[in-house]
């Protein structure tokens, strides 16, 4: 099942000439889901980082069906290279994941919305539909009133796995695995 979530991580770099992102103080990071070299029907979900004018690139070459779904990071002022996720970017990539339709994509989106409940960024409401009943949760953004309530179902993972896949999604969301990013989420 940890397979599954693995987000594998660029680490190539820009290729273009005089790339700033290895010392930009903010950047994208951007999540593709790649079919397997072998011609297969294996998908594999990579994250890459990239700096403003690459991202404008990226941007332009995503057809208008399939946008890209990303978030803005931030590295910390204190001289660490520690990226550090702005709220404002979590809630887009929450929005974005919704227009995804592949279950690794709901599954992250369910997780994200855990992060944005507990950041009080969205809340939790009553159901008013069927299939808000049938959901695991309900969430709206209390700032959207006209906005309709988003049913989410969790994903299906065993207990063995949760420890894996909370250090694979803050590795994908650029946060660091331990106490300092508990710390610094807080902040």
């Amino acid at each position: 099942m940890s397979d599954d979530w693995k987000i594998q991580r660029d680490r190539k770099g820009c290729l273009k000439p005089g790339c700033p992102l290895p010392t930009s103080s903010a950047y994208f990071a951007v999540l593709e889901w790649l079919k397997d070299e072998d011609g297969g029907d294996a998908v594999r979900c990579t994250r890459r980082d990239l700096c403003d004018a690459c991202f404008r690139d990226h941007e332009q070459r995503c057809s208008a069906e399939a946008p890209p779904i990303f978030w803005r990071a931030v590295r910390k002022s204190t001289g660490s290279k520690e990226p550090v996720l702005d709220l404002q970017s979590l809630r887009a990539l929450f929005d974005r994941l919704g227009n995804v339709d592949d279950d690794r994509a709901r599954a992250l989106r369910y997780f994200c919305a855990l992060l944005l409940l507990r950041k009080r960024v969205l809340k939790m409401v009553k159901p008013r539909t069927a299939e808000q009943e049938r959901a695991d949760l309900v969430v709206a953004d209390p700032k959207l009133k006209e906005q309709d309530p988003i049913p989410l179902f969790a994903p299906a993972i065993e207990a063995t796995d949760l420890s894996t896949i909370k250090d694979e999604l803050l590795a994908a969301i650029g946060e660091n695995v331990g106490a300092e990013a508990g710390e610094q989420a807080d902040e």
